[in-house]
This record gives C-alpha cells, sequence and structure tokens, in this order.
C-alpha cells in the first residue's frame, strides 16, 4: 500500500484550515467526529428510586451544581455557575465544562474549530455494567432518549449512538431494537469489557447478532477508571490506568474479538475502536508471531482465521480513530490498518482528546500533509465514518 497515493495538499491553503480563530474557507474539508462524548445536565437520583447499596461498594453517578470558593467561603458564583461536578456516590469524580452537556455550547465550538458532525456517545462511566439490571436498562433508556433529542433538534450537526445494559444481553438487544426503531440512532457504544466479561464470551452472541441485523455498528470503548478501583496502586499514580491501561484495555478486547471467532460466526458487523485500537496495532507482528508459534494457546479458536487476516485491505470488519496525538504513528496504523479504515476522533470535550482543535492532525499537521494526499485525508476527516455509520443519505455529497 502506497499510503501518498496522490498529489499531497500540504501547500494547499483550502485545504489546510484549522485554527479556531481562522476563518473557516467554502473549500475546508467536511469533518465528522466520530468521538465525542455527551451527557444530559442532570441525571435522575438512581440511589432514591433503586437503593444506594451496591455489592461492589460504588454508587449511582450524580450530578451536582459546581462549588467553588470566594473568600474561603464556597457559593454558587459568575462564571463556575455552568459548570458541573460528577459523583459517584459520595466520592467525587471530575468536573466537567458547559461543553459536555449543553448543545449550543458544543455547536459553538465546532463551529469555532470546523467540526461539521459530531457523532456523540454517553460518557463511559454511565455504562453501569455493575449496577442491578432493572436500574441500568432504566438508565440507558435515559440516556439513550437524550441523545435522540439532541440529534432531532439538530439533524445536521449530531448524530447519535446507543448505550446498552450489556450486563444482561436480552435487555440490551430490547433497547437496540427501540434505539434503531424508535429513537433512529445510528450505532451502538459499549465499553471493553462487561462487568469483568470479555467480549468474546459466548453469551453476547445473541447481541451480535442483533447489531448485524439491525445493521447498528458498534464503537467500543475502554473503562479505565475501573483499573484504580481494582488495583489504586498499580494504576492510581501518574494517570497510568488513563495513559497505559486503557490503550491496553482495547488491544485486549480486539484480541480476544478477533481470536475468538466472533467475526467468523457474525460476519457483517463492524466494529470501531476508540484510541486507534489502543496498543494492539504495534503489538500485531507479536501476536500474530504468537498464533503462528502456540496456536494451541491462540488459534484454537480462531476457526482459521489469523489476526492479520482480519485486517487486510478489503476487511470492512474493523475501523479504528485517528486519536494517536502522534503523525508517526498515523503513519504506521495507516500501514497496518489502511487508511480507508481510520476515522476522525477526538474524545471532544476531554483534555486527553485532541483538544481544543479536533482534527487538526488530520487537517493541517505538515508532516500529515507530507504523508497523505488530500484524498486520504479527507476520507479520514468525514468519507470513512459516513461508511463505517452508514450514513450515505444523509451526507451523500461528502462520499468519496
Amino acid at each position: 500500500m502506497t499510503i501518498n497515493s496522490s498529489c499531497c495538499s500540504c501547500n494547499s491553503g483550502q485545504q489546510r484550515w484549522a485554527k479556531s480563530n481562522e476563518p473557516r474557507s467554502a473549500t475546508a474539508p467536511f469533518r465528522i467526529d466520530m468521538h465525542t462524548h455527551i451527557m444530559p445536565p442532570n441525571l435522575p437520583d438512581f440511589s432514591k428510586l433503586y437503593g444506594s447499596t451496591e455489592e461492589n461498594g460504588e454508587g449511582w453517578m450524580t450530578l451536582r451544581s459546581h462549588y467553588v470558593s470566594t473568600g474561603g467561603v464556597s457559593d454558587l458564583t459568575g462564571a463556575e455557575l455552568n459548570k458541573v461536578d460528577m459523583y459517584v456516590g459520595e466520592k467525587f469524580f471530575r468536573t466537567v465544562e458547559p461543553n459536555c452537556f449543553d448543545p449550543v455550547v458544543r455547536m459553538k465550538e465546532m463551529d469555532a474549530t470546523g467540526v461539521d458532525v459530531q457523532v456523540i456517545s454517553t460518557v463511559p462511566i454511565l455504562f453501569s455494567y455493575d449496577k442491578p439490571i432493572e436500574p441500568a436498562a432504566a438508565l440507558a433508556r435515559y440516556l439513550n432518549d437524550h441523545i435522540a433529542s439532541v440529534c432531532r433538534d439538530n439533524p445536521q450537526r449530531f448524530v447519535g449512538l446507543a448505550t446498552v445494559p450489556l450486563q444482561d444481553v436480552s435487555s440490551s438487544v430490547a433497547e437496540l431494537r427501540r434505539a434503531k426503531s424508535e429513537l433512529g440512532l445510528k450505532g451502538v457504544e459499549i465499553g471493553t469489557e462487561i462487568n469483568g466479561c470479555s467480549l468474546d464470551d459466548p453469551k453476547f452472541d445473541l447481541f451480535w447478532a442483533a447489531c448485524e441485523e439491525l445493521d447498528m455498528p458498534i464503537f467500543v470503548h475502554p473503562l479505565g477508571y475501573e483499573l484504580e478501583r481494582e488495583n489504586k496502586s498499580r494504576w492510581g499514580n501518574y494517570w497510568s490506568a488513563w495513559l497505559i491501561g486503557m490503550p491496553s484495555e482495547t488491544a485486549l478486547s480486539i484480541h480476544t474479538i478477533l481470536s475468538s471467532g466472533v467475526l467468523v460466526r457474525h460476519p457483517k458487523l463492524r466494529f470501531c475502536f476508540a484510541h486507534a485500537g489502543g496498543a494492539y496495532l504495534p503489538l500485531l507482528g507479536r501476536i500474530q508471531h504468537g498464533y503462528d508459534c502456540r496456536p494451541d494457546l491462540v488459534a484454537h479458536r480462531s476457526e482459521g482465521v489469523s489476526p492479520q487476516n482480519y485486517l487486510e485491505s478489503h476487511q470492512h470488519n474493523i475501523w479504528i480513530d485517528s486519536l494517536v496525538h502522534d503523525p508517526d504513528l498515523l503513519q504506521l496504523i495507516c500501514k497496518k490498518i489502511g487508511p480507508n479504515r481510520i476515522v476522525m476522533g477526538s474524545d471532544y470535550p476531554f483534555p486527553l482528546g485532541e483538544m481544543p482543535n479536533p482534527g487538526e492532525m488530520l487537517s493541517s499537521d505538515a508532516k500529515v500533509g507530507e504523508l497523505f494526499s488530500s484524498e486520504t485525508r479527507a476520507r479520514m476527516l468525514a468519507g470513512n465514518a459516513i461508511e463505517f455509520l452508514g450514513l450515505g443519505d444523509m451526507y451523500q455529497e461528502h462520499k468519496i
């Protein structure tokens, strides 16, 4: 595969727009951000509705107005008023800005940074896989109704992904069908593991079959916060759970799916993995070697298809987003999976993502401009996401 397959556009002012303080050219490339998160401005108090005692000691997520200290006195004041504090039970989790829950703020930031469309999915800690199924299913319905309402109110700017309570497969299939038929959501976001259960578990076959039947592509996102719960001393320092743990989680989830024959049994599935597939593609040579030298350990459930086979240029099952923060790594993953299977993803609005200018590396980085043609970058900025999500009817003029 030759990456720079046609004349690059690194010297073209029409294609290099990215800075938020510059007016956008009418010919600037169309951008669909596949990896963004949103939450409602408020949540029901599930601890009151369903009880607060949890087997694992973790409470329900609640949202509280952000308090700031003024002259030594805590108060709700000024510019901080619209921020929200997220709590798990009584434990503080993080403070989020209005762009995490206010569509108007989001659209202003999208306009300022050249993002035409966001694919919105819930904040992963709200998956609530560790909760009892009745309230978890109720929360999934609440979150999906919210995402659908944002998309319905702003159909040209937002495309929605559902969440489902995968600790119970039958409930998940029911919610998936509702999300597709009633809410018009275009795919589903899931975690890299479900309450300690890997994605290769046969019990998920019914869910994979439903995703195939309904043509619902799957966005897989890691759950770094769980690593600190399991072993604080190992993962708590240096932001290790997020910087090292998350890429490892994602690699493990890809490894289990590709090694277990899931895609042989369900060949129409489309998976997109966050954060460029984590550590999987840089480890592909090692994994393939393990498959070859110890098939008794690696290949016993593969049904004859190797990891390398799944990533050949014609494959249509595995996609990744572009969130690598490194042009050299982008070049490597393009060589491994092909540029037609990479979608723009920023992890907006969180600071570990490509912030404050989503898509900046693909659209304006000088090295990326030397490596990839304008057509290839346009595919990664929007065309590939249109294909992955099946949005050709909505964005016909931007298909490539």
